[in-house]
C-alpha cells in the first residue's frame, strides 16, 4: 500500500489512504472513473462518494484505501454547488438530453423576466418531488431501475435546501439557459429543471452539469481524469 503526498488532486488522510479529487469527463459513469483510479494508484479498495451521472462532469471524491472508503460519507459532506444548462422545448422521459427517446417540441414564448420569475419561484419552494431517475429507493427498489423499466411511481415531496441560486444566463433564440445552485444533500438538480419548465408551461431537459464544489473541496483542486496518471508519477516519485 503507497504512501500518499499532497499533490494537486491528493488529500492524504491516513498511511496508505486519501481522497483523489477527480474533474470526471461526461460520457462516463462514477464507476469507471474509480476503476481508473485504482489502475492508476495500484490500490484496488476505492470507492467514491456522490454519483455524477455519465452527462455530468466536475468534482468527484473518490476515496482510495480502507480508511479513504470507511470515511465515503466525509467526502461529500457539506454543500454542493452545480452549474447546470437547460434546454426549453425538450421532453424527455428522464429530464435530460442523454435519454434514449427525446421529443422536441414548440414552446410558448417568454422573456427573460417570465424565466426569471419561475426561477425565483422554483427555487424558493421548501420541497422538490424527487425524479424518476434517482437512486432513492421506493418499495425497495432504487428509483432509476422502474424508469428503465417504463413505469410510474407516485413519490412524496421531500425537503429541499437550496442555498444559493443564480440564473446566470439566457439564450432566447437557443431556448437554452444556465444557472448555478449551491444544495444540501439529497436535491436533484434535474428536478429542479423538471420544476422550471413546468412553472414555465414548456418542458425543459437538463443538457450539461458540471459539479464546482463538494463540501470543503472545489474544482480548481481536483485534477482531470486524464491527467491523473502523470500526477501520480509525480507525486510517487
Amino acid at each position: 500500500m503507497p504512501d500518499f503526498v499532497r499533490a494537486r488532486g491528493i488529500v492524504p488522510l491516513a498511511p496508505g489512504a486519501a481522497w483523489v479529487l477527480i474533474d470526471k469527463p461526461a460520457g462516463i459513469t462514477s464507476r469507471r472513473a474509480v476503476d481508473h483510479v485504482r489502475r492508476v494508484t495500484g490500490v484496488r479498495k476505492a470507492g467514491h462518494a456522490g454519483t455524477l451521472d455519465p452527462i455530468a462532469t466536475g468534482l468527484l471524491v473518490v476515496g482510495v484505501g480502507r480508511e479513504a472508503t470507511k470515511r465515503l460519507s466525509e467526502g461529500l459532506a457539506g454543500n454542493k454547488t452545480y452549474e447546470a444548462t437547460v434546454r426549453f422545448g425538450i421532453c424527455s422521459p428522464t429530464h435530460d438530453t442523454d435519454a434514449d427517446r427525446l421529443v422536441e417540441v414548440e414552446v410558448p414564448e417568454f422573456g427573460e423576466r417570465r424565466l426569471r420569475d419561475a426561477f425565483a419561484a422554483v427555487t424558493s419552494r421548501p420541497e422538490q418531488t424527487p425524479p424518476l431517475v434517482s437512486a432513492l429507493k421506493l418499495r425497495g427498489q432504487p428509483l432509476y431501475r422502474v424508469a428503465r423499466r417504463g413505469w410510474w411511481l407516485p413519490r412524496e415531496p421531500r425537503r429541499a435546501e437550496i442555498e444559493a441560486a443564480e440564473l446566470m444566463a439566457y439564450d432566447a433564440a437557443a431556448r437554452e439557459c444556465k444557472f448555478a445552485v449551491t444544495v444540501a444533500g439529497g436535491f436533484y438538480v434535474r428536478g429542479l429543471v423538471r420544476d422550471i419548465g413546468t412553472e414555465l408551461g414548456a418542458p425543459a431537459a437538463l443538457s450539461a452539469l458540471r459539479r464546482t464544489q463538494a463540501g470543503e473541496y472545489t474544482i480548481d483542486a481536483a485534477v482531470p481524469l486524464a491527467e491523473l496518471e502523470n500526477t501520480w508519477r509525480a507525486c510517487s516519485g
